[in-house]
This record gives structure tokens, C-alpha cells and sequence, in this order.
């Protein structure tokens, strides 16, 4: 499993992510860059930071790092499926197991909201991302 969960259940609306100046994704870029933001893990909403690269057929791969009690796990992404658009299926694959993950772009690829759940649940836990200020250690 991904989490260690405690039977905590995620109301149905996504956090916002505060706004700010600048973002390290260009505009219009894509879904490709580097997004800082929250995901739900053991009942906690814990700091992560998820890279995304395109490749020359649009499929989304990546990589996801965050705060595990006091050590970094790190996990990879690839694209379920194809996709054009802003809302994108990923699995994802850590020392946890696998799942998949749900996301959905603003417009302008600067933000996502998402929602993750280990393989053969449904995705229901916060995962999001934005602007990177300081990179998490």
C-alpha cells in the first residue's frame, strides 16, 4: 500500500494552493515542470513535490518525492491511457505499492488538483500541486 491508512475519509472538495508571483512551469508549456504542493498520506496532508515530463507523443512520466515520517519517499508516474486534454489518469509506484492518480490541470498547466488510491481502490486521497518555492529535502 501507499499509506498507512487510519481510517480517515477526505471530505469531496480539493484544497486551493495559496496564490503567489512566479511558478517554475511555463505558461503554455504543457503539463511539463515541477509542482509543489500537499498529498494525503496516513491522515496527514504532508509537503510534496512532483516532476513531470511530455514525451513526443504527449504521455505524461514523472517522478513524486514527500515527507515520510522523517524520511523521503520517492515514487514514479507514468500515463494510463492516452490524453489530450487537462485531466490526466497516472499510476503511480512507490515502496508502498501502487495506484493510480487523477488529475486535473488548470488551463494554463500552472496548478493540478488530484485525487490518488492504491491499486483496485478508488482514488479519493488529495494530491496537488503548484508553484515551487523552496524544494522539500
Amino acid at each position: 500500500m501507499f499509506v498507512r491508512i487510519t481510517g480517515i475519509c477526505l471530505a469531496a472538495g480539493l484544497l486551493p494552493l495559496p496564490a503567489s508571483g512566479h511558478s517554475t512551469v511555463e505558461l503554455g508549456a504543457g503539463p511539463a515542470g515541477r509542482y509543489c504542493g500537499k498529498l494525503l498520506s496516513s491522515g496527514e496532508l504532508l509537503q510534496a513535490e512532483t516532476s513531470m515530463q511530455v514525451d513526443g507523443q504527449g504521455h505524461i512520466s514523472g517522478t513524486y518525492r514527500f515527507d515520510d515520517d522523517g524520511t523521503t519517499t520517492i515514487g514514479t508516474l507514468s500515463e494510463v491511457g492516452t490524453a489530450s486534454d487537462t485531466t490526466r489518469t497516472l499510476r503511480w509506484f512507490d515502496k508502498y505499492g501502487t495506484g493510480s492518480l487523477i488529475i486535473r490541470f488548470t488551463s494554463d498547466y500552472q496548478r493540478f488538483e488530484g485525487l490518488w488510491g492504491s491499486q483496485g481502490a478508488a482514488p479519493s486521497y488529495t494530491w496537488d500541486g503548484g508553484e515551487c518555492g523552496t524544494p522539500i529535502s
